[in-house]
């Protein structure tokens, strides 16, 4: 959008004049999201961990997972909703 000759009195392109700013608009309305689910002035949940703790989670994270709970998975995954036609149970 070329910003040259926009007028502010012309409404119809507000939104596409303030949208394409960088995405300003964007994490404006996140922020007005947010706000409205949590309620005005609250802050995301900030969650700290000591070092030992944080080492530990990276090496779980690293590991491979269980074979077992993959298996478990892959069948869960395979099948069929109950919304879906052909469901028999």
């Amino acid at each position: 959008m070329s910003h040259e000759g926009f007028r502010f009195d012309d409404y119809y392109l507000w939104n596409s004049f303030w949208t394409s700013l960088n995405g300003g608009y964007i994490d404006m309305n996140y922020q007005w999201a947010f706000e409205q689910f949590w309620g005005k002035g609250a802050k995301p949940e900030r969650i700290v961990l000591p070092k030992e703790d944080f080492d530990y989670l990276v090496e779980r994270l690293q590991e491979p997972p269980d074979p077992a709970i993959v298996e478990r998975i892959k069948n869960l995954m395979n099948r069929k909703a109950p919304w879906d036609d052909d469901y028999d149970d």
